[in-house]
């Protein structure tokens, strides 16, 4: 199986996602880790030790407590930043662009179902979701694109104190 696919089902795996999102505002040690997805340690070392090898945790920083060395990990490095992956660097970065990808949708869809899950529904929706389809140019395609991009950079700039908010920009040829 290749490491594509094995990262689509970590990304969907409910133990999995649980541990990747404990460490990702802060790192944490696999007994903090433990305590927050309700899991004995010695069950995690595999799972951690899966998360490791595809890319989904990191080791932040090493600590030594007595004569032992105590390991912070965390998925910070997947949504820390904002990306754009275009042409042959998309090509090069392959399983990073994939990985963004489906970890940014998955959360997205995992606020918007926790919103229509609700009861009583929320006063206010945390996720919005639209589709369109229009006909245009390669290049007039190209440019509505990048307009998106630099309009959504530039509320960040002009934004101070703020909720934060993600945006998944996906535009493809609907053939």
């Amino acid at each position: 199986m290749n490491q594509s696919t094995e990262m689509v089902k970590a990304l969907f795996d409910p133990k999995l996602n649980a541990l990747m999102k404990s460490v990702e505002d802060d790192a944490k040690t696999v007994k903090e880790m433990a305590a927050h997805v309700n899991e004995k340690p010695s069950r995690l070392y595999y799972p951690i030790k899966k998360l490791m090898n595809l890319g989904l945790l990191q080791i932040e920083r090493e600590e030594m407590v007595g004569n032992l060395k105590e390991s912070y990990y965390t998925s910070r490095h997947l949504t820390d930043e904002d990306f754009s992956f275009e042409g042959e660097f998309a090509k090069e970065n392959r399983d990073l662009l994939l990985t963004q990808s489906m970890m940014e949708f998955k959360r997205g869809l995992d606020v918007l179902k926790n919103d229509l899950e609700s009861d009583p529904a929320p006063d206010h929706s945390s996720a919005r979701m639209s589709h369109h389809r229009v006909h245009m140019t390669l290049k007039e395609w190209e440019d509505l694109h990048g307009e998106i991009r630099e309009l959504i950079q530039k509320r960040e700039k002009e934004s101070t104190g703020q909720e934060a908010f993600a945006f998944n920009l996906l535009s493809f040829k609907d053939d």
